[in-house]
């Protein structure tokens, strides 16, 4: 991949996690169901862990948690380590994934956010002696799967068509050097 292509690349995920950051927290806020809201930085994060591997899904999962931990005023860096490891989990299953098949991304991406449910739960309410797992499970984590899996049907054709796109260019571009 030439400089050119890399230098593309990166502004593109870029403006992806930037926008779906604001989708998450200005848009999605607005538009709750049974409480909760989907989570697009999880959607975005196994998105690209299962189309481009273990290390990008790191990179994209470390940059896009520490965005979000910058503006949540939560624990600094947990976000960032949280969403590291998703990433790294997502990769794993890059062998397994066909680009249209949209079964295994939806598993994937279910599975992705109720991980990072509970380690939420975990950090945030356990070691504060919270206890109430299942309540916890049941009126946030579950609806909030359900919501992410749903909101992730477009958002993961989009991203999808991008990444198609930018393999598509930077083949082009690698066979005009030959």
């Amino acid at each position: 991949m030439e400089i050119k292509g890399i230098i593309k690349y990166i502004l593109v995920v870029l403006a992806i996690v930037i926008v779906g950051f604001l989708l998450q927290t200005t848009v999605f806020p607005h538009v709750e169901l049974a409480g909760v809201t989907p989570n697009i930085m999880v959607i975005i994060i196994t998105s690209y862990g299962l189309m481009r591997g273990r290390k990008q899904g790191m990179i994209i999962g470390f940059c896009s948690g520490l965005i979000l931990d910058f503006f949540s005023g939560t624990t600094f860096g947990l976000y960032a380590i949280l969403y590291l490891y998703l990433g790294f989990l997502c990769g794993l299953f890059k062998k397994l994934f066909f680009g249209d098949d949209i079964k295994l991304p939806l598993a994937v991406i279910g599975l992705s956010d109720l991980i990072y449910g509970i380690a939420v739960f975990v950090v945030l309410f356990l070691f504060r002696g919270r206890y109430d797992f299942l309540f916890y499970l049941t009126n946030l984590i579950l609806p909030e799967v359900t919501y992410t899996i749903l909101v992730a049907i477009p958002i993961y054709y989009v991203i999808l068509k991008i990444n198609q796109r930018l393999d598509k260019d930077n083949k082009r571009s690698s066979r005009k050097l030959v």
